[in-house]
């Protein structure tokens, strides 16, 4: 086989009380330091109990997978477990469907699996994004059993990406957390690129802590993300997603320690990452996603932590902000300056003057209480409780959302018209 493209591949060492199969837990993302090109590139990243497994075999047909690249593997750790392997195959074709498979001729390979990388930035098309969030293991979904319910329902659609809300877990320090839910995802996300953000129970809550509201280790290990991996941003098309970590903005705002604040290093990186997406001529739509909601009822809602972004998104003239946190699905009118702006439609936002703003609830999570129809903000919230998904399908100059429930069956809709 010949080598390919530059492939950066990194291997640490986590520890967990079970055993690893072969390559397990494969997941697809983008990454970049600087600048994430999804157009050319693909991060693909696994876990094994073994020290070999450490290649990737790619091709442009599922039985051709010609090119190969080669793992470096760094066991920075000493913790016996599993070897965690994290590939960047770079120097792809746009828009194009690739084959691939991880592992090594001497430890066994994976399944065949596939993806598509993303069209050249700026071309217009359509595109499906699966979103989704909450989907922590606690009473109800100790196992995930919720969630893969609605892993099973995702997968019945053509997504290019998938973004998550953030509460991946129910506790961001418990490993074998990680590794179940990895394992449970892994037929939507070896194949569709997973793009978290970090909710409260995925990081650090001691307020006391240095590492306070910043991941707990284990997510560096897993996953490979753009930049910090907890504040970035990447193309698709002529899409420009940012993905905000909102920390725990409960417990912050009681200590002075609320993210965001105006003149904090990430307030500035999210001003400057918004000055050149609406410079950029190619890109049409912005959508923000974060963990905590900025219009939310009940406790779900920070006060301050609204105050703190709400001005950028109203600068930036932001189309949609997609949050989590509340278990309960909502959907709110477009707002700009606290100004609500409804529509004649509700179904339909036309050229809308604000932000629409929603929050997705829960996809594993137990589910809270109802209510906030009384909301003056609030276009829709179910009148029961249930588990959510969302399709958004973004065509030229319309935007559709679609929220499901476990079943299958559409709860809510709706169309932002440019």
């Amino acid at each position: 086989m010949k080598p390919s493209g530059l492939i950066l591949i990194m291997v640490s060492v986590f520890f967990s009380a079970g055993a690893f199969a072969q390559p397990k837990n494969i997941h697809l993302s983008w990454t970049g330091q600087h600048e994430t090109n999804t157009s050319h590139t693909m991060a693909i990243t696994w876990n094994s109990k073994m020290p070999n497994n450490k290649m990737v075999r790619y091709g442009l047909k599922s039985d051709k997978l010609n090119n190969l690249a080669t793992a470096l593997v760094n066991a920075k750790s000493g913790l016996k477990g599993a070897y965690i392997y994290k590939a960047e195959l770079s120097n792809l074709r746009d828009g194009t469907t690739y084959y691939y498979q991880c592992g090594s001729d001497l430890e066994g390979w994976s399944a065949v699996y596939s993806f598509k990388t993303a069209p050249k930035i700026g071309k217009r098309g359509k595109y499906v994004v699966g979103v989704w969030g909450d989907t922590q293991n606690n009473k109800g979904n100790l196992d995930f059993e919720e969630t893969s319910k609605i892993v099973q329902k995702m997968a019945q659609h053509k997504f290019n990406l998938i973004a998550h809300m953030g509460d991946v877990v129910e506790n961001g320090s418990v490993v074998k957390s990680w590794d179940a839910f990895l394992n449970t995802t892994q037929p939507l996300n070896a194949q569709i690129p997973f793009m978290p953000v970090t909710g409260n129970h995925d990081v650090v809550n001691a307020n006391q802590d240095t590492s306070f509201q910043k991941p707990f280790p284990i997510y560096y290990d897993l996953f490979n993300l753009p930049g910090d991996y907890i504040n970035y941003s990447y193309d698709y098309g002529n899409i420009h997603f940012v993905a905000i970590n909102s920390g725990y903005a409960q417990g912050a705002a009681k200590v002075d320690k609320l993210l965001y604040e105006k003149g904090s290093p990430e307030y500035n990186w999210l001003n400057d990452d918004l000055t050149k997406a609406r410079k950029n001529k190619r890109i049409e739509w912005i959508i923000l996603y974060a963990h905590y909601p900025m219009y939310a009822y009940g406790v779900s809602l920070v006060p301050q932590w609204q105050k703190n972004v709400t001005p950028l998104i109203d600068k930036y003239s932001i189309d949609l902000c997609l949050t989590g946190h509340r278990h309960v699905y909502e959907r709110h009118t477009a707002i700009k300056n606290d100004q609500i702006f409804k529509s004649a439609d509700k179904h339909i936002y036309q050229k809308p003057e604000g932000t629409v703003y929603i929050t997705n609830g829960s996809a594993g999570g137990s589910l809270q209480g109802i209510g906030g129809t009384d909301m003056p903000s609030m276009v829709f919230t179910p009148n029961e409780k249930m588990y959510t998904y969302a399709v958004m399908t973004i065509e030229n100059n319309q935007l559709s959302y679609e929220v499901f429930n476990t079943e299958g069956l559409m709860i809510d809709h709706f169309k932002i018209i440019k």
